[in-house]
Parts: structure tokens; sequence; C-alpha cells
């Protein structure tokens, strides 16, 4: 089977989302009061994250002390993938949750974040962002670094900024461990984006309201 068709086809579910992982065997590994982790050829990860989108609230600040409880539950239980982004709780999620993970050793957890594209003017402005992302998180690298959101009105965007290629570099540079994308848009245009670069891994956001709408099962 050929990568591209590899990567839109293989689907495994993560904190609620699909990531799409490249050519390799699988295996699933299962213990006691934790949660089930999916093997590939290079990676262990878990079937279940947890998503920052969404963070506990004290008025218009997140609430660092239960988030710390959610996040020491997570770990707990072997569900050491934690998903944030720029522009998640206003800004703010990224502090809150490179704050929590800050308690833990790097190497016992997975952090993935993602490159804004709205934010993005020229190529120059993907690393510099990305800088501020690790400042904000606290760490050294990212173990998944997503362009942000792809979808027919930010795709023209992403590639005049040559993200992909930008990215790229990061990686090359160990800033990056696996390099993929976020997807909110039509299949024509996810099978385009699945061409554009030889992607570890992508993120896909499906539900009811995808499958009827979008009509993402096809």
């Amino acid at each position: 089977m050929k990568r591209r068709e590899f990567i839109i086809n293989s689907a495994l579910a993560i904190g609620g989302t699909a990531l799409l992982a490249g050519c390799g065997k699988k295996e699933l590994i299962k213990s006691e009061n934790q949660v089930a982790r999916r093997k590939y050829k290079d990676i262990t990860v878990p079937l279940l994250g947890l998503g920052c989108m969404r963070l506990p609230m004290k008025g218009d600040e997140i609430d660092q002390q239960e988030l710390d409880r959610m996040v020491d539950y997570c770990m707990e239980h072997g569900a050491n993938y934690f998903d944030t982004a720029y522009m998640y709780v206003d800004s703010k999620s990224e502090f809150a949750i490179g704050k929590s993970l800050k308690r833990f050793k790097r190497e016992d957890f997975m952090l993935a974040d993602k490159s804004p594209i709205y934010k993005m003017n020229t190529p120059e402005d993907v690393r510099k962002i990305f800088n501020e992302q690790l400042q904000k998180c606290q760490v050294e690298y990212f173990d998944f670094y997503m362009c942000h959101n792809i979808n027919q009105n930010t795709v023209g965007t992403y590639r005049d900024v040559h993200m992909a290629e930008e990215l790229a570099k990061l990686k090359q540079e160990g800033k990056i461990k696996y390099l993929g994308f976020s997807f909110h848009g039509t299949p024509e245009i996810l099978r385009e984006v699945v061409k554009d670069y030889k992607w570890d891994f992508a993120q896909l956001q499906v539900n009811y309201l995808d499958w009827d709408v979008v009509k993402a099962h096809e």
C-alpha cells in the first residue's frame, strides 16, 4: 500500500481525535488499570489522551489546581498524551498544560501542539511562533507538532508561507519528533495535503456532524 493511501485509510483514535500514522506493524498493549496503548514500529501511544481545548476555569482564568489533578489522574492511568494549541482557551492553554507537565520527567509524557496558520504572514513567522510555543509549554521539543486546522480557507496560507518545509527544518533540528497536520476540511483537500510532504501523521476531528455534513466518510 502506498504511504498516502495508508495515511488516509488507517486511523487510531486518541482523545476524541483520529491519529493517522505512517506504515508499520501495529500492536495493541493492554495492562490492568491502565489505558490501552497502540505500538507502532518506533512509538507507543495511548488510545486515550487529554485534549486541552477546554479546561476547568475559575472565572476568566484556568483552574490550575484542578488541571493538575486531571493531569495526575491521566499520568497514573497511562493516558500520557496531551494535546494543546496556540489558540486554545484564549491562548492560555499552552501556559497551563506546560506548567502542569513541568512536574514530570520530560520523557514520561507526550505533548502535541499546533502551528496557527491564521498567524502566519511569512515563512519566518513559522519558526518565530514555534519558539514562542516552546517557551509557553516550558519544553525543549514537541513530540507531535501540526499545521493547525488545514481546510479550504487556510490551505492557501499554509502553502504560501511554506509551512511544511519550515517545520521540516525544525524536525531536522530535533525540536519536533513527529510532524503532521490537523484537518477540518473536505476529503478532496485532505488528499491534496497528504501529497505535499511525507507526513508522520495526521489528526482529524471526526464526529457525527462531520460525517453527515462534510461527508467525512467519503
